[in-house]
C-alpha cells in the first residue's frame, strides 16, 4: 500500500523532471544548435554575433506560451520594432541629416540577414549586386564607368546607412574626391573655377558617361587635330565657343596681340591644331592661366613652358618655339 511518503516522493521527482526540461530549454536556447528543433542558423562564413554565441533569448524572449506546442506567439523579438531591437546593441543608424530608406522604416532586414550569410556584416548579397536589388542596374551602364561603379563599390562613395551630405555620399564635393583622388592636383598658382568651388560634377559624372574621363560632354583625348568645335565641347559648355573663329577680333578672347588672335593661330588650323590641355591643364597649374609647366611633346620628353603673365598680356618661353609675348594694348613685334 503507497503513503504519503510514496507520494511525497513521486511529486519531489516530477518536479525535479520538470526543472530538468526547462532547463534543457533554456540550454537549446542559448546553445549553438539554434533551440534544437530549428535549423543550423551558425554555419555561413558570417555569423550574428549572438548566433554564434548561442544566445537566442538576447534577440527572441519568451512569452509563457507552451513550446513548441505553440509555435507562433511562444517567442517574441525583445523589441517590438526591428531597429529598436538592434540598437540594443548597435549605434544607432537614423540620426543624421540623409537617412536610407530601408533605415529609415526600420527595415533592416532588407539588407541583412540576422542570422548568418556569405556575406560580410550578414549582407543578402554582396556589393552592388545589394544595390541592384533596389537600384535599376541599367541606369548605371555606362561606356565609361566610375572605377567604383565597375568593381561594384557603391559604398566607396556612399554610406549604406546615413550621412549629413545628400545622397548618402561621404563628403561634401570635392572633399568626396579627394578620399580617393591627389589632392594635389587642385591645388597650385591658378586653379580652374569649378575646383575653386569644390564643384567637380560641373565638368565629371560621378557614376559614368560616355565620354572619356568620366566627362560630361565631349572632349578629345588627341594632343594635335584639325579644328572642330565638337572635339572641345566640354570647354565651350562655359567658355566663348567663338574665341578660335577669327583671325582678328578685339572681344572673343583676351590671348591676343592686339587685334591678332593667338587662340587662333594655336587652335584653328585644317591639320595640326592644338588641344586645350597643349597648354591649359583643367584642375590647377603653378603658373597663372592654367598653364602647364610641362606639356606633352615628343616620346618620354614633355616640352617646357615658362609663362610670365603681365596685366595686358604676357610672354611665353617653350620649346617648341622662339620666346614670344603678347600685349593686348601695345602690340609686341616678336623675332
Amino acid at each position: 500500500m503507497r503513503g504519503p511518503v510514496f507520494y511525497s516522493l513521486l511529486y519531489a521527482l516530477a518536479c525535479l523532471l520538470v526543472l530538468i526540461l526547462m532547463t534543457g530549454q533554456q540550454a537549446n536556447a542559448n546553445s549553438n544548435e539554434n533551440c534544437g528543433c530549428h535549423a543550423i542558423k551558425s554555419e555561413g562564413p558570417f555569423v550574428h554575433k549572438p548566433v554564434l554565441d548561442g544566445a537566442c533569448l538576447s534577440c527572441h524572449k519568451p512569452t509563457g506560451e507552451k513550446h513548441p506546442r505553440v509555435k507562433k506567439g511562444a517567442f517574441t523579438l525583445t523589441d517590438n520594432g526591428m531597429v529598436g531591437l538592434c540598437n540594443e546593441c548597435h549605434e544607432r543608424k537614423n540620426v543624421m541629416k540623409y537617412v536610407h530608406g530601408p533605415v529609415a522604416s526600420g527595415d533592416c532586414l532588407a539588407c541583412h540577414d540576422v542570422h548568418q550569410s556569405d556575406n560580410k556584416t550578414q549582407l543578402k548579397a554582396p556589393g552592388a549586386q545589394l544595390c541592384y536589388k533596389c537600384h535599376t542596374k541599367a541606369k548605371f551602364d555606362r561606356k565609361y564607368p566610375h572605377p567604383p561603379i565597375a568593381e561594384g563599390k557603391c559604398t566607396g562613395c556612399h554610406d549604406p546607412h546615413q550621412s549629413n551630405v545628400k545622397y548618402l555620399l561621404k563628403g561634401d564635393g570635392m572633399n568626396l574626391c579627394i578620399l580617393c583622388h591627389n589632392p594635389d592636383m587642385f591645388q597650385g598658382k591658378s586653379v580652374h573655377k569649378p575646383i575653386t568651388e569644390g564643384n567637380c560634377s560641373a565638368c565629371h559624372s560621378t557614376h559614368g558617361t560616355q565620354y572619356i574621363h568620366l566627362l560630361k560632354n565631349n572632349y578629345t583625348d588627341e594632343i594635335y587635330m584639325p579644328y572642330d568645335k565638337e572635339n572641345f565641347a566640354i570647354c565651350f559648355d562655359c567658355h566663348n565657343n567663338d574665341l578660335a573663329d577669327d583671325l582678328r577680333t578685339d572681344k572673343e578672347t583676351n590671348f591676343r596681340n592686339g587685334m591678332i588672335n593667338i587662340h587662333y593661330i594655336h587652335i584653328n588650323k585644317t591639320a595640326k591644331g592644338r588641344a586645350c590641355k597643349v597648354c591649359h591643364d583643367p584642375h590647377a597649374a603653378a603658373q597663372a592661366r592654367l598653364i602647364s609647366e610641362r606639356i606633352p611633346g615628343f616620346g618620354k620628353w614633355r616640352i617646357p613652358i615658362l609663362f610670365t603673365k603681365t596685366d595686358t598680356g604676357g610672354t611665353c618661353v617653350v620649346g617648341c618655339h622662339k620666346p614670344k609675348s603678347y600685349d593686348r594694348i601695345n602690340p609686341v613685334v616678336n623675332p
